[in-house]
Formats: C-alpha cells, sequence, structure tokens
C-alpha cells in the first residue's frame, strides 16, 4: 500500500431544542462581531508577511491577540468556554480569506445564516435503543431526530471531528464531520480510466468497459419547461412576487437535489466497480482550465457544462477511491478523443459518434476510444505504454 490519507465525512441530523436556538444566534452574532473588529484593523490582530510562491503580501492573524476577546465572547454574548475559543479561531480563518482575497477591496463580509461550529472535545453522541442524543459541554443533552442507524455500521471505525450547527425554520440542521486515516495504493499500470460526456459516463480500458447514464437530459428539460417558461411567462415581475420565487426556487433545489444525489450514488458504483474487476488505478481528466474553455462555448452548451458537475463528480469519485484503498491519477486530456488508440494518429474523422482512423482505418466508439487514450497516457507516465 502507498500514502495514509484522512478521509472527512458528513452525517446530517435535526434537534429541536430551544437552548440551541439561542446558542446558535449567540455565536453567530459574535463570529459577525470578531470578524468585524478583526477587519476594522488588521494589523492589530495580526502581521503582513511577503510570501515568495505567490510574491504576495499575504496577512497573518496573530491568535494571542485575538484571544483578548475570549471574556467578551464569553460574557457579553453567553457563549460557553469551548464556544468561545472555537469562534476566535473561526473568525481568524474568515477574516483572513477576506483580507488576502485580492477581489474584495474595501474587506467587506457577511455572515448571513445562523449557525456555530464546535470541536469534538466540546460534545459527544451517544445511542440508546432507538434513540440517538447529542451531549454539549456546558449545555446538557438533546434528543436527535432523523437519525439512520446504517450509520452506525457505515462509520463505525471513524472518529469523530467539529460539529456544525445551522438555524432551518423550526430545527437545527446538525451537520456532524467524521474522520478515518486509510491507506492508497500506489498507483500502478493496473488501471482504468473515466470518460465523461452529458448522456453517459464511460468507465475502461482496452479489455473492459463500463456505462453510467446520467441524469442531465432530465436537468435541462426541468429548467427549459418549469423554470424558463415561469420566468418567460411573467416577465420580470416574477422576481417581485413571493410565491412565484418560491416555486422557481423549489425547481432549482430539486435540480440540486437531482445532481448530488447522482454524484454520490455514481461514483460508489464506479469505485466498486473498478475494485470488483481488480483494478486499483482511475485515470481522470486533469480539469484545470476548464472554465476558460467554457467561456468560449455557445450559452447551450456552457450551460451543460455547468449542470453537469465535473468537478463535483470527480471530487466524489477520488473520495470513493481513496475509501476502498485505490488510486487516483489526472492526466492531460488534450485530444483524447481524437487520436487513434491504434497507430496514434490525429488523421481522423466521426460519423455519429463513432471514430475512424484515416490512416490504419481503426473504427471504435468516440467515448471508448477516449477512456483507451487516457489509460496509455497514464501508462507513458509510468513508462510502460504499450
Amino acid at each position: 500500500m502507498g500514502d495514509e490519507v484522512t478521509l472527512t465525512g458528513t452525517v446530517e441530523m435535526t434537534v429541536r431544542a430551544e437552548p440551541l436556538f439561542n446558542l446558535v444566534r449567540n455565536y453567530t452574532n459574535a463570529l459577525r462581531f470578531l470578524v468585524h473588529e478583526i477587519l476594522r484593523d488588521p494589523s492589530k490582530y495580526g502581521r503582513w508577511r511577503y510570501v515568495k510562491k505567490s510574491r504576495r503580501i499575504k496577512w497573518e492573524q496573530d491568535i494571542k491577540k485575538i484571544h483578548e476577546f475570549y471574556e467578551t465572547l464569553k460574557h457579553r454574548f453567553n457563549l460557553p468556554p469551548k464556544f468561545a475559543i472555537g469562534c476566535e479561531r473561526e473568525a481568524s480563518m474568515i477574516a483572513k480569506s477576506v483580507i488576502n482575497n485580492e477581489n474584495n477591496g474595501e474587506n467587506k463580509c457577511a455572515i448571513k445564516s445562523y449557525r456555530a461550529r464546535c470541536d469534538y472535545q466540546s460534545y459527544s453522541i451517544k445511542f440508546e435503543g432507538d434513540k440517538c442524543y447529542l451531549r454539549l459541554q456546558g449545555l446538557g443533552e438533546f434528543e436527535v431526530n432523523g437519525f439512520n442507524k446504517k450509520w452506525l455500521d457505515k462509520y463505525k471505525d471513524w472518529k469523530f471531528g467539529d460539529l456544525i450547527m445551522k438555524i432551518q425554520g423550526k430545527v437545527i440542521k446538525l451537520y456532524v464531520t467524521l474522520k478515518k486515516a486509510v491507506e492508497i495504493a500506489n498507483p500502478s499500470e493496473k488501471a482504468v480510466a473515466i470518460d465523461m460526456n452529458f448522456s453517459e459516463i464511460v468507465v475502461g480500458n482496452d479489455k473492459t468497459e463500463a456505462r453510467f447514464r446520467t441524469p442531465l437530459w432530465r436537468i435541462m428539460h426541468i429548467k427549459k419547461n418549469h423554470i424558463e417558461k415561469t420566468q418567460k411567462k411573467y416577465n420580470k415581475q416574477w422576481l417581485h412576487v413571493k410565491g412565484i420565487r418560491k416555486a422557481i426556487s423549489k425547481w432549482w433545489s430539486r435540480i440540486n437535489g437531482i445532481t448530488n444525489d447522482f454524484v454520490k450514488q455514481v461514483s460508489r458504483r464506479i469505485v466498486l466497480t473498478v475494485k470488483e474487476q481488480g483494478y486499483n488505478t482511475i485515470v481522470l481528466e486533469d480539469l484545470n482550465g476548464l472554465k476558460e474553455e467554457q467561456a468560449k462555448l455557445k450559452k447551450p452548451w456552457r450551460e451543460r457544462f455547468t449542470f453537469f458537475a465535473y468537478r463535483k463528480l470527480q471530487d466524489w469519485i477520488e473520495w470513493q477511491a481513496k475509501k476502498e484503498g485505490l488510486a487516483v491519477v489526472y492526466v492531460n486530456p488534450k485530444n483524447s478523443s481524437k487520436t487513434c488508440p491504434k497507430c496514434k494518429s490525429l488523421n481522423t474523422k466521426f460519423e455519429n459518434r463513432t471514430l475512424v482512423c484515416k490512416n490504419c482505418g481503426f473504427t471504435l466508439d468516440r467515448d471508448s476510444v477516449a477512456v483507451r487514450n487516457l489509460v496509455n497516457k497514464w501508462l507513458d507516465v509510468l513508462g510502460c505504454a504499450v
């Protein structure tokens, strides 16, 4: 096996308890106050230094200086000690990102949602029969809803990380972070590649192949036949009508739900398929520069790229692969679907998504061509190309 990496997973639950509502509101107000104070005079709570790598002058927080607000956070905002310390750390990180953001010249920061964060030492979760309880240091114990017993088996070897509490309507959403150290395999020639297009995802090499359908056309149908039609019907009036805005928001939520469910489920199926077939390396396309290329496309194609969520799918595939002990590598995808995998010639043409090589007469579906060429590019890196 190769290097050890730490995986992070999240479990979502809900709780109804007035003390927690007060805690979350107080924490958010304290966070806003502290971020504002740091941004008002960054030099007082940190230092500026030159970073050679980026050739930029960056601000770096001084935790000791920020810790001077500890008593204020405890007494003015009524925060328990652990939450006050957590608020200091989070405020310093938010301020750092705002100050070092070159596009934010006025150092403005708006914290809109009510949420609180605490580390693994500040809370614990216990199970009694069919019930689940959250215990917060200094606040007591609260019954949790929406707990799924499957999580006990899925995350039984995982350690608890940070807990995020977020007010959503009349409930508080709990996002429990779990962490686990896993070993991943060293990348090898036992590899398959993944080619993604709008209608399906192709996984394979010159010996094996599997295809998975995507929900892109369903998503585009919802956008064109529900969201766009509603917006055109009411012109710009829909912006000022709460009911119409709410309906459009629901359709967008549905699109996000479809996308998130798809990337989570298909990434798991892909990784298990690769593992069952005896491979230990997954070759993905290096998508750096995709945004710049996407901007040159016509609107319909730009939309398809946006809704397909290439990057999100790759992130989930990599996460699932690490969880199963597989390696993930990235290669430049340039001309991967245009090059003949047999004679390496670019003298090719397409006939209904089928590549025809004018040089040697080789014929194959362009997606199958792409996965073969991606694997070959990885084998070139290893120095064992066929």
